[in-house]
């Protein structure tokens, strides 16, 4: 009887003390990372309804489709800020790119580049955290559809509500936001969180990186 409250008293500490750990802390390089995420303008600019400049977010007209939305453009005009390539025009237009930023992102070609699969949320929000480019997206089953992507943002965690909510993310979309939950940036892609988004991180060399 002693041993099995024991071991019921071990296990509840250790699930509590799940719950109540955090990510890793954010380093020098991950607050850079926030910093420049914060100075993108995302929330004014790559706006939904509009034609925009891929690089700059800026607006060039009206888009005939009222619900079109930039949030490949963002991520890859992001990336190249930090001297990353991610699939962008002129390799592939603007329509349909997170689809095809997917796709890429599990080729030799974005291996080549330097980009590594991670597999959990968990890492994915450390290596923000450390200062790394990191990206999520999800493929829509309807290839005639969008799909999204977004940069995961440095945060610090709890592991319960990272299980809950996933990282913390930067994007441009439905709702353009400079820090929103994975699961409410991708609320309109039913499916993507946990299950149906993949993780991919690059290494940012801050060394040639103007603050």
């Amino acid at each position: 009887m002693k041993k099995l409250t024991f071991l019921l008293f071990t296990f509840i500490t250790i699930t509590s003390f799940a719950q109540e750990a955090l990510t890793d802390s954010i380093t020098a390089n991950g607050r850079k990372l926030l910093k420049l995420l914060d100075s993108s303008r995302v929330e004014e600019l790559w706006q939904k309804g509009y034609r925009v400049d891929w690089e700059t977010g800026q607006t060039v007209a009206v888009s005939s489709n009222p619900s079109s939305t930039h949030c490949s453009a963002f991520a890859a005009s992001f990336s190249k800020k930090v001297g990353v390539y991610l699939l962008r025009p002129p390799e592939h237009k603007q329509s349909l790119l997170a689809n095809a930023q997917y796709e890429w992102l599990q080729t030799n070609s974005s291996a080549n580049e330097g980009w590594v699969k991670v597999n959990t949320g968990l890492e994915a929000q450390n290596l923000a955290n450390k200062g790394y480019l990191v990206v999520t997206v999800f493929k829509n089953e309807d290839e005639r559809k969008p799909g999204h992507i977004a940069v995961i943002r440095p945060a610090i965690k709890s592991l319960k509500r990272l299980q809950k909510e996933g990282p913390q993310t930067t994007q441009s979309g439905g709702t353009n936001a400079y820090s929103i939950a994975l699961i409410d940036g991708f609320s309109h892609h039913p499916g993507a969180w946990p299950d149906g988004v993949i993780f991919y991180e690059h290494p940012i060399d801050w060394s040639g990186i103007k603050e």
